[in-house]
C-alpha cells in the first residue's frame, strides 16, 4: 500500500487539518493532503495524543485517544480514527467507489468536490443531535455521494467498502475514588510524555483552561501532571452584570503560570470557522486566546456536568450531554493547531462506576448539597492544594450566549445577507436595527425558551424550531464558504511518497 502526502501551508489549510481519498478501483495507493503540523509516516497520519510511545502508534486501539488519524493497517485494510470524545469528529464521504474523509468538514468539501444543500434548514438540529449520545444523526444531504459524521468510532476501508468500528474497550469499571483518581493520574502522565515523545516532528505543547468552577481546576492539575506550566482563564463569567470567574488565584496554589483573557466581541477573532462547526458562536470564547506556537494539547472540563455530577448515568448511553458546548471549537481548533483532550471523557464508558463513586457515603465530605455538587473534581482539586472556597461555589459560564445568531462582524453580515437572498431563503434585516435587535434577545432569551421548552412536551409544539427561519443556514453557508479558500489540488508546499 503506497501513502502519498502532499503538505500545504497554512495560507490554504488548516495546520492539523487532513484529507485522504481512497479510489477503490485503484486499490494499492492512498492520497492525503495534510496541514504543515500533521504527523506523517510510511503508514498513518495523525494530530493527537494518547497514553503510549508515539512510535508504537496505539492511538487505533486506544480508549483515550484525542484527536484524529489515520493508519494503513495492511495491504488491505486501513483505519480512520475519531476522537474518544463528542467534541470532535470525522467525516466519511462516498460516491460510487470514490471514498474521502477528513477532519475538516470544508476540507472534505473542496477535495470531494461536494457542496451542502444551501436550501436545507436541517444541518443545525444534525449537528446538535450528538447530544444524544449514541443516538445522534451521522448523515448529512449533500449534492452527490453520502456524507457521515462519526464521533467515538472508527472507520475502517477495505475494498469491499465502509466498516464502522466500535472503539477497542481497555479500562474496567472503577471500584473506588482512589482507583478512579489514579487512572486519571496515570492516564496525565502518559498523554504528557506521548506528547512530549522524541519520535514526534512536532512535540506537542500541553496547557489548560482554568475557571472558579468545579471541572476545569481538576483539568488543570492534571495538565500539570501530564508537564503543563501554562493554564488559561477568562476573567469574567456570562452573566447579566460581569461576574469574576478567572482561575488565577487557584493556578497560585498549583504553580501554573496564568494567562488571563477578555471574553467579548472586540477579542473574537476567525468567526467563521465557528460557524462551520455547528452553526453557532456558543463555542467563540476560544477564539481570544493567543495559542502557543506548534501543535499543544488543551486539557479542558466539557462533559463535567455529566459526568461528575451526583445521580445516575444515562442508562447506558455514556456520549449523553446536556448541550454540545466544546464542539464548537472543533474546525477552529485545526486552524490553531490545537488538540482538544476533554479530561472528563477520560474512560467514560465506566460512567456508571463513576456516579457510584460519587453517590458513595465515603465521598460525603467532598459534597457540599444543592444541585451544583460535584464531590469527585472537589475531592481531586483540594488534595491538590486548592482551598474550597475557591472553586465550585456558584455554576458559571463563559460561552458565547448570542441569543440572536448573526454573523458578527460587518462584512460577514453582509455576505450572509446576500447568501440568503442568492439562494431564496428568509431575508436578513433584523441586524439594521440594534434595538429591535435589542428586544428580540430579550423575548428569546428570557421568555421565547423558556415558554417553547415548557411546551415541547406537548404533541402540538415538541416539533416546533427554538430558531429563526434565517438561523438555520449559518452552517451549510460557513462551510461552503470556507471550502473555496482550500484549493488543495494545486497549493502544493510539499509531496512525499511512501511506501
Amino acid at each position: 500500500m503506497k501513502l502519498s502526502v502532499t503538505r500545504l501551508d497554512d495560507s490554504s489549510f488548516p495546520s492539523l487539518g487532513w484529507v485522504v481519498k481512497v479510489d477503490l478501483d485503484h486499490w494499492g495507493s492512498v492520497r492525503a493532503h495534510c496541514g504543515l503540523l500533521v504527523e506523517a509516516g510510511s503508514n498513518y497520519l495523525v494530530e493527537g495524543v494518547w497514553p503510549g510511545p508515539f512510535a508504537e502508534l496505539g492511538f487505533s486501539v486506544s480508549e483515550r485517544f484525542f484527536g484524529s488519524g489515520f493508519r494503513i493497517l495492511s495491504k488491505d485494510e486501513l483505519c480512520f480514527v475519531s476522537s474518544c470524545s463528542t467534541v470532535d469528529r470525522i467525516w466519511c464521504h462516498q460516491k460510487d467507489r470514490i471514498i474521502t474523509l477528513s477532519n475538516s468538514l470544508p476540507c472534505l468539501l473542496s477535495v470531494a468536490d461536494i457542496n451542502l444543500l444551501c436550501s436545507e434548514d436541517k444541518y443545525a438540529k444534525l449537528v446538535e443531535s450528538i447530544v444524544n449520545g449514541n443516538e445522534y444523526k451521522s448523515e448529512f444531504p449533500v449534492d452527490h455521494g453520502r456524507l457521515h459524521v462519526h464521533y467515538f468510532e472508527n472507520v475502517r476501508v477495505t475494498k469491499e467498502g465502509i466498516n464502522i468500528e466500535v472503539k477497542p474497550t481497555e479500562i474496567s469499571p472503577f471500584e473506588n475514588f482512589d482507583e478512579y483518581s489514579a487512572f486519571l493520574y496515570d492516564t496525565a502522565i502518559a498523554i504528557g510524555a506521548n506528547a512530549a515523545d522524541s519520535s514526534r516532528e512536532y512535540p506537542v505543547k500541553i496547557f489548560s483552561t482554568i475557571s472558579r468552577g468545579y471541572d476545569s481546576p481538576v483539568a488543570s492539575v492534571l495538565a500539570k501532571a501530564a508537564g503543563s506550566k501554562t493554564a488559561f482563564t477568562i476573567k469574567s463569567a456570562r452573566s447579566l452584570l460581569p461576574r469574576e470567574d478567572s482561575g488565577l488565584e487557584i493556578c497560585k496554589y498549583l504553580g501554573l503560570e496564568c494567562k488571563e483573557f477578555t471574553n467579548n466581541r472586540t477579542r473574537f477573532r476567525d468567526e467563521l470557522w465557528y460557524w462551520a462547526a455547528n452553526g453557532s458562536l456558543q463555542d467563540m470564547n476560544f477564539s481570544v486566546f493567543d495559542y502557543p506556537n506548534g501543535p499543544s494539547a488543551m486539557f479542558t472540563g466539557f462533559n463535567g456536568d455529566m459526568v461528575w455530577s451526583r445521580g445516575e448515568a444515562s442508562d447506558g448511553n455514556y456520549l449523553k450531554r446536556k448541550d454540545s458546548t466544546g464542539l464548537g471549537f472543533c474546525e477552529h481548533r485545526l486552524l490553531k493547531g490545537v488538540i482538544h483532550c476533554p479530561v472528563p471523557f477520560w474512560g467514560i464508558r465506566q460512567i456508571e462506576s463513576i456516579k457510584r463513586i460519587s453517590n458513595n457515603k465515603m465521598m460525603a465530605p467532598w459534597a457540599l448539597g444543592g444541585e451544583y455538587d460535584r464531590p469527585v473534581p472537589r475531592r481531586i482539586a483540594e488534595a491538590a492544594g486548592i482551598p474550597r472556597e475557591c472553586f465550585g461555589q456558584r455554576k458559571s459560564a463563559t460561552t458565547v450566549d448570542e441569543l440572536i445568531l448573526l454573523p458578527i462582524t460587518r462584512q460577514l453580515r453582509n455576505e450572509y445577507q446576500k447568501f440568503l437572498s442568492m439562494n431564496y431563503l428568509p431575508p436578513l434585516r433584523i441586524y439594521t436595527l440594534s434595538i429591535v435587535r435589542f428586544f428580540v434577545d430579550l423575548w428569546r432569551g428570557i421568555v421565547r425558551q423558556r415558554l417553547i421548552d415548557f411546551l415541547r412536551s406537548k404533541h402540538f409544539f415538541k416539533d416546533r424550531s427554538k430558531t429563526f427561519a434565517w438561523e438555520n443556514f449559518l452552517f451549510p453557508w460557513a462551510n461552503q464558504k470556507l471550502k473555496t479558500d482550500f484549493a488543495v489540488e494545486t497549493d502544493v508546499s510539499e509531496e512525499l511518497s511512501r511506501t
